[in-house]
């Protein structure tokens, strides 16, 4: 019936958790951007074209599953340079980096030497791509609704008013 909502079931929705604070996400935004920028662009293509979460939600896993693989390794192999990164970021009043740059500097060394990701540059994540997936394209992408039917032809002479237009008062 097309007035009922199929929502999807707890265990469709249930995934673990990315338990992390703003500062956290903040410190590390650029690495995960890199790190995870297919799983996030795939989701983004979805969300856009479907224009309905619930066709999305293996997509959703996917970048929830690459987020938390994210947190793991730098846990690993980098937990004090981003602990002393993100609490800096933490504790400067406003959130921002600029008083955090030696903190930043030691993390991302770690990162590179330990997991050989390098920082991208300033607007790199943010450039317009393509991206490649194996997802069907939807069968209406814009979600238009059916052309309506032309106007019927007019039969018969049409005469003018016979008191003038009705745009203008005035007219004659």
């Amino acid at each position: 019936m097309p007035g009922i909502v199929e929502l999807p079931t707890l265990e469709e929705l249930k995934v673990q958790e990315v338990k992390v604070s703003s500062a956290v996400l903040k410190a590390a935004a650029h690495h995960f951007g890199a790190q995870c920028d297919k799983a996030n662009k795939e989701f983004m293509l979805c969300r856009w074209e479907e224009k309905d979460p619930r066709r999305c939600l293996e997509e959703g896993k996917l970048v929830n599953k690459c987020a938390l693989d994210f947190f793991r390794q730098i846990k690993r192999h980098c937990a004090e340079p981003f602990t002393e990164y993100w609490t800096c970021i933490d504790y400067s009043g406003e959130q921002l980096f600029r008083h955090c740059r030696k903190q930043q500097a030691k993390f991302d060394e770690c990162v590179l030497d330990k997991l050989g990701w390098v920082r991208p540059d300033l607007g790199e994540l943010s450039k317009v791509t393509k991206v490649k997936t194996d997802r069907p394209i939807p069968e209406n992408p814009y979600h238009s609704r059916p052309r309506p039917a032309p106007n019927p032809e007019i039969e018969g002479d049409l005469k003018p008013a016979k008191h003038g237009s009705r745009f203008y008062f005035w007219s004659m």
